[in-house]
């Protein structure tokens, strides 16, 4: 799936939810996304907060919006704002401090950890709809931080604490403060060597 083919929030919020959890498209209504909140021991509680979120961001449904909106950023610290399109098979395995901005975009089989941002770079990018545009398979370790209008590619992972502020290629690692780009070919200790010599 490519990032441009996600469509709108609301209309995929059910059927990615299916994925996200159950690894394969199949049918979900409501009461069954509501009970997944409290099955699976609160295993996909965010996952399925956030999907809520964007299912009900609609005229006449705001209250449940805000609902679910309020339960994520009380239960993780999570702010993730629905009008942000986010493709099925997102998994946050430590979902705590996430903060996804309105106009992000991220792609199918996303991984997300904890603490990590993905916003504008300054004031009045929200205007400008200057937020980041995540590909698929992509991995975004604790503490990452994807800012302004920038590009990430697929397959690509960013390494924790690193601060990305321009595009990254498809099929790359992204590391340190600003992020450097290092090829995937090398083998993880050449990649450190590489980044940091």
């Amino acid at each position: 799936m490519n990032v441009a083919d996600i469509g709108s929030s609301q209309a995929t919020a059910l059927p990615s939810l299916a994925v996200d959890v159950y690894g394969q498209e199949r049918s979900l209504n409501l009461l069954q996304a509501i009970r997944l909140l409290r099955s699976h021991g609160g295993r996909y509680r965010a996952v399925a907060l956030i999907r809520l979120a964007q299912h009900f961001d609609r005229p006449r449904r705001r209250r449940f919006r805000d609902w679910a909106n309020r339960q994520l950023r009380r239960d993780f610290g999570c702010f993730v704002q629905p009008g942000a399109q986010i493709g099925p098979g997102l998994k946050l395995p430590h979902p705590s401090g996430i903060v996804i901005g309105t106009g992000a975009r991220i792609g199918s089989n996303c991984t997300i950890y904890h603490q990590v941002t993905l916003g504008g770079a300054r004031r009045g990018d929200f205007k400008a709809n200057r937020y980041p545009s995540v590909g698929d398979d992509v991995v975004l370790y604790a503490g990452a931080k994807l800012l302004g209008g920038i590009r990430v590619g697929n397959h690509v992972e960013v390494g924790a604490n690193a601060v990305v502020r321009c595009d990254v290629p498809d099929n790359s690692v992204a590391v340190g403060i600003p992020a450097r780009i290092i090829s995937r070919t090398a083998t993880c200790y050449e990649q450190a060597l590489q980044a940091y010599s």
